[in-house]
């Protein structure tokens, strides 16, 4: 029997489960890609206050989580204003993760569609998530329909690493 999977908007309470998804999908996804000493060095504790903060500080932000059954928090995502200007983008989906072992059961898409849902209730036209090029999710975004627009180098672990963003001018249009 398949679960029945709830989206819902994130509360403080939910920071540790975010901490431990955040950590916990970083070292599966970015495992030969992000320096293994990085990945290491990721710690629950850390995490569950950067999460804490971000409830108590960036109100215009919003976070969802999926949950399989009540209290069982297998992926998260948030959104907000765009932080820095690709084009005419005006929303950001600032991270999407899903546990391993609960990828590939539409989980993604259902916490992509919330965000847009969000984002055009608060006014939002378009969005843009930005994605280690080496990172299998890419697919994902162009499934969706996202378009390859612009790209970055960034630096985690002392590493270069190519940073590509998938925007979608028309947000409506987001996996349609």
């Amino acid at each position: 029997m398949r679960s029945v999977i709830t989206i819902r908007p994130a509360t403080i309470s939910d920071s540790a489960a975010l901490a431990r998804i955040h950590v916990d999908t970083w070292r599966t996804t970015y495992g030969g890609i992000v320096p293994a000493e990085h990945l290491v060095n990721l710690n629950y504790e850390r995490s569950q206050v950067r999460w804490e903060e971000h409830f108590r500080t960036l109100p215009r932000q919003q976070a969802f989580v999926a949950e399989v059954s009540p209290g069982q928090v297998v992926g998260l995502t948030s959104c907000g204003p765009i932080r820095e200007p690709v084009g005419e983008i005006d929303g950001e989906l600032y991270g999407l993760y899903i546990l391993k072992e609960f990828q590939g059961l539409g989980i993604g898409r259902s916490l992509v569609l919330r965000v847009v849902q969000f984002l055009l209730e608060k006014g939002f036209h378009s969005l843009v998530i930005w994605c280690l090029q080496d990172n299998l999710a890419c697919g994902f975004y162009e499934k969706l329909g996202g378009r390859l627009t612009a790209e970055k180098t960034i630096e985690i672990g002392g590493k270069p690493l190519l940073d590509v963003a998938f925007t979608w001018p028309d947000l409506a249009a987001v996996g349609a």
